[in-house]
């Protein structure tokens, strides 16, 4: 499947302190907020875009792929937590191991729940994204093993990028182990 040997799978490197404390937490503190408004202010603009798209598709009904696929494109490549963003938890545990690798144990659990308990099995539920502020002390692949012991796989269509996000979709049956 993959190589998990390969660097860019492996854990992040520890930053340096100098940059977390003296680079990292002021550029968090100062552009998130700013950030947030600019992405909220996206979202609302989008929002009436769709409204727009959908009065269109009233018409043309071939069009309903193409104003959905243009909104996904647009919105969903900006992040609501951008890579730079550091937050005080992260600041303070850079570089635990155990502690990351028990935070992607939790999340992942969580999420096989909620598929393995869905009524529907909704497809919403089987998409999972985790971004690399997630996992960076335990690694892209120590997710991916974890991972797919639980059914989870990297998502056909959507990209992944070891050192930026993964993008896991489940297979959407329980596990064997499952209790009920």
């Amino acid at each position: 499947m993959h190589a998990y040997d390969d660097p860019a799978w492996r854990s992040l490197p520890v930053r340096p302190a100098a940059l977390r404390w003296l680079l990292l937490l002021p550029m968090t503190l100062v552009f998130l907020p700013l950030w947030w408004v600019l992405w909220l202010f996206l979202a609302i603009c989008f929002s009436c875009a769709a409204t727009v798209a959908e009065l269109i598709v009233y018409m043309v009904p071939r069009a309903e792929n193409g104003a959905v696929r243009v909104l996904d494109a647009t919105l969903g490549r900006v992040p609501f937590v951008p890579l730079w963003c550091v937050t005080p938890v992260a600041l303070v545990r850079e570089g635990d191991t155990a502690y990351y690798r028990v935070r992607v144990e939790r999340r992942i659990e969580k999420q096989t729940r909620r598929v393995e308990t869905s009524q529907y099995r909704r497809e919403y539920h089987r998409d999972l994204e985790l971004g690399a502020h997630y996992f960076r002390g335990a690694g892209a692949g120590y997710v991916l093993r974890v991972a797919s012991e639980r059914g989870w796989n990297l998502h056909p269509v959507l990209r992944s990028h070891p050192r930026r996000r993964l993008r896991l979709r489940h297979n959407g049956r329980p596990r064997p182990d499952a209790r009920d």
